[in-house]
């Protein structure tokens, strides 16, 4: 094969790409190195604020840190759910546990939403293999 002016060669190489670049924690530690500091010295530091009792901010944030507050979850639910009615049927059914304080009615919203999703995910692909059809009966009459 013969060179073309987009060959690779000796003269004609790619650029360099820049990488991902330092992380935040890199920068931040070499310009530690830099004033004369070190990691370590760093998390000295923070101790010493952390246990300053005008320092409102510091204590709490290294307590965070090291046990942090459990995210709220849902409690689990158990309730009549019957899987063999349509997606609308299903939906009333949830109303109707919502009436009833079987599903507090943030959750049953969220799993009213679901089903939402579930009847836009059906109505698009039908939508998109009824599409796929008329294009196929077009392309190729018979």
């Amino acid at each position: 094969m013969g060179k073309t002016k987009t060959s690779f060669n000796s003269e004609n190489q790619p650029k360099k790409r820049k990488g991902r670049g330092k992380s935040e924690r890199t920068k931040i530690l070499e310009a530690m190195e830099r004033a004369g500091q070190t990691e370590e010295g760093f998390y000295d530091l923070l101790m010493k604020k952390a246990f300053n009792p005008e320092d409102n901010f510091t204590f709490k944030e290294l307590l965070n840190r090291i046990s942090p507050i459990p995210k709220a979850v849902a409690p689990l639910i158990k309730f009549d759910f019957d899987t063999n009615l349509n997606l609308e049927g299903q939906a009333n059914q949830i109303l109707s546990a919502m009436s009833k304080s079987e599903i507090p009615p943030d959750i049953g919203n969220s799993i009213i939403d679901g089903i939402y999703k579930i009847i836009k995910v059906k109505e698009v692909t039908d939508i998109d293999e009824r599409l796929k059809k008329m294009e196929a009966e077009i392309e190729s009459p018979e």
